[in-house]
């Protein structure tokens, strides 16, 4: 019949975790040991206790062997209690339908819904009932790692699933409605509760006489206690489905495991509820190697409320801005320098899309050190128009982003700001592939030749990059001095923030290993009021820390062919005798900057000075508001003079101000305040009218 190979295909499919396994981590410490088991291969119907499966015809469809797929008798029932009771309390799935849900999940939703029945009504007129059971019984969860009724027979009874007795056929029956709340294990009471329910339903219906529902009841059932070692959950799982069973050493560090563990335990924990944040990831990567030392894939894989055995490492996810670094690395290869100017103006891209940045302002002519350090969105997709999107896309397919299967029309420029979906451990590896001086490996989960390795930019403009997203000067107006990649240690890091808010990412690396953190909820909905470097930036760090403590870290070492210039802030050109300071930027021996800064002439070339003495900015009366997304230390105004000729000195509420000129910054402080400056003006000291302004949180 068509349906064989569909359910072959789901039982060959089926979690490892019946098959006989012992992982350990680098150093020889077991991850995952299941002691006595031995590999479980699908059965046939005959093989299954006639006791179970009247048992689960009981417990979960007992019309199976009369509907066709959908029971609308249950249905109308559900749909009445539910609506009465304002919220789910009864389901309607039948038996198919939960094959159905098994062979192809979809979401918990009215649509799913639907489409699950649709299916199941296939199922129904392609296959027989028998045939419908037998996937069924191979193919459904009764518990972590245990897919199958005889998978769930040798683990908790040590008996093949034809051999069960009434009573441990009604405990097992009890288990797929919910196999973490009814694990005989972990909630005993729970589950001989349900199994009591099952016997007696067995007896309502006719399908088990009064002597055997007495016997049942009265039979002590055991379940095998055994000791289960399961460390890193989604790595082993990963693991399991990409190696032959046996004892197999594979690169984790359980050491790092734990730290990355923990760091994102603890900062999922002080995000309050009222930001929205249910689940997170991490991944660790050793750069020499391109090995694996940490993975965690959610922050509790046994949360079934927050679909903690979703993958977090390898889950489909929209990056942000975490794509802009090979951007820029892009751009360098193509003769640009990191102090060349790009406008952060308004820009409409392709479509009438107008990107904007996170702090919703723009910054004039800024340098392509600060752009991407500060993570600007609109210099970003300029970049990309300069460079073109299928060169770009070309370029995260050569740092190993194979998830980008799309054409470039169909990213577009949109691409720069991470509208395509990629998986963290992509990510993580990617910036691993800057760590090394550009050279991409395969991340690994066992010791092997390194094979795959190819050189993915070139080794100087790795380096340039890597001093642009490691410059803490350099991403302070965005995000501050003190923020959380200001390391002790060097340290090149990145954050990433969807439009919507539904993923958060950071990634950081020293020349010895790299990480990477994903928050967010699995369900896709939206968070509140958390950014990358609030939300998945605090657990880098703490990350960081204690693999600076496992594994040291180094400075990043500059490659030969770099050199150091001083330039004009201002211009990103060799300053001119004229220029106020001047700052070291590096580029290759090949491409130098040219020419000299003329943004700064000399005193006596300046015209007089026609403008009124007056504060230029703020403007009398103007209100600004502090941005609660944007860190305290980032948001700061400008204060301008106009008409002044010497020394400016500037006071706010009547405190003088430690910096002079005539612009200077002022950080942001709720309250009223009055602004004025005192210089010279034809010889004679002068001070401005006072101007009056408002800061609201």
């Amino acid at each position: 019949m068509a349906l064989k190979p569909i359910f072959l295909a789901l039982l060959l499919a089926a979690p490892a975790s019946a098959a006989a396994a012992e992982i350990t981590d680098r150093h020889g410490l077991p991850l995952r040991v299941r002691s006595g088991e031995a590999a479980v291969s699908p059965v046939k119907l005959q093989e299954i206790s006639p006791w179970l499966i009247l048992a689960t015809v009981a417990a979960e469809d007992k019309r199976f062997f009369s509907h066709g797929g959908v029971d609308l008798r249950s249905v109308a029932r559900a749909v009445w209690q539910n609506s009465r009771e304002g919220r789910a309390v009864s389901g309607a799935s039948t038996i198919t339908q939960q094959l159905a849900r098994a062979l192809r999940p979809r979401p918990r939703t009215l649509r799913g819904k639907l489409s699950e029945m649709f299916s199941a009504l296939r199922l129904e007129a392609e296959a027989s009932k028998e045939e419908i059971l037998e996937g069924y019984f191979n193919g459904v969860s009764y518990g972590p790692r245990l897919t199958g009724a005889e998978a769930a027979a040798r683990d908790y009874f040590g008996l093949p699933a034809k051999d069960l007795s009434l009573a441990q056929a009604a405990l097992l029956a009890g288990l797929p409605k919910s196999p973490v709340n009814y694990d005989p294990r972990r909630n005993p009471k729970a589950a001989f509760a349900r199994q009591r329910l099952i016997l007696r339903r067995l007896l309502d219906l006719g399908l088990a006489d009064e002597e055997n529902y007495r016997l049942a009841l009265a039979e002590a059932v055991t379940v095998r206690q055994k000791e289960i070692l399961f460390e890193a959950p989604h790595f082993t799982r990963y693991v399991l489905a990409r190696s032959v069973p046996g004892r197999l050493k594979t690169t984790l560090d359980s050491r790092a495991q734990e730290a990355a563990a923990r760091a994102l335990k603890n900062h999922l924990a002080s995000l309050s509820a009222a930001h929205h944040v249910t689940n997170g990831a991490a991944v660790v990567i050793d750069n020499a190697t391109g090995g694996i030392l940490a993975w965690v894939g959610s922050n509790d894989f046994f949360d079934e409320a927050d679909a903690g055995q979703v993958d977090g490492v390898t889950a489909l996810r929209q990056p942000g801005s975490a794509l802009k670094p090979f951007l820029y690395a892009l751009a360098l290869a193509r003769g640009a320098r990191a102090s060349d100017l790009v406008e952060d103006a308004p820009l409409y891209a392709a479509g009438g899309h107008a990107p904007l940045n996170y702090d919703k302002t723009y910054h004039g002519a800024v340098r392509l050190r600060e752009a991407l350090a500060c993570s600007y969105n609109v210099p970003a997709v300029r970049l990309a128009q300069a460079q073109g999107v299928p060169a770009f896309l070309a370029k995260l397919r050569d740092f190993g982003f194979e998830s980008l299967d799309r054409t470039a029309e169909h990213y577009g420029e949109g691409l720069a700001l991470g509208n395509g979906e990629v998986r963290l451990l992509e990510l993580a590896n990617a910036y691993a592939a800057l760590a090394r001086g550009g050279i991409w490996l395969p991340a690994r989960f066992a010791d092997g030749p390194a094979a795959g390795a190819r050189r993915a930019i070139g080794r100087a403009e790795a380096y340039i990059v890597t001093s642009m997203l490691a410059d803490n000067s350099a991403r302070a107006p965005a995000f501050g001095l003190n923020s959380a990649f200001n390391l002790p240690f060097d340290f090149a890091a990145k954050t990433g923030t969807t439009k919507d808010y539904r993923d958060n990412w950071a990634a950081g690396y020293t020349p010895e290993w790299t990480a990477g953190v994903w928050v967010g909820n699995f369900d896709g909905s939206p968070m509140r009021r958390v950014s990358g470097i609030s939300g998945a930036a605090p657990a880098l760090k703490e990350i960081a820390l204690a693999m600076k403590k496992l594994y040291g870290s180094s400075p990043f070492a500059r490659p030969p062919g770099i050199k150091t210039v001083r330039v004009c802030p201002v211009s990103g050109l060799p300053p001119s005798q004229f220029c106020p300071s001047g700052m070291d930027e590096v580029y290759t021996a090949g491409n130098l900057p040219r020419g000299q800064c003329g943004a700064h002439l000399p005193p006596e070339e300046k015209p007089a000075p026609a403008e009124k003495l007056s504060v230029k900015f703020p403007s009398e009366g103007d209100i600004f508001r502090l941005d609660p997304q944007t860190p305290p230390g980032a948001q700061a105004l400008f204060l301008k003079a106009a008409g002044a000729e010497g020394e400016i000195v500037w006071t706010v509420d009547g405190g003088e101000l430690p910096e002079s000129g005539p612009s200077v910054a002022w950080p942001l402080s709720p309250g009223r305040h009055t602004v004025s400056f005192k210089t010279t003006r034809a010889g004679h000291p002068a001070a401005a009218r006072p101007v009056r302004f408002t800061v609201t949180k």
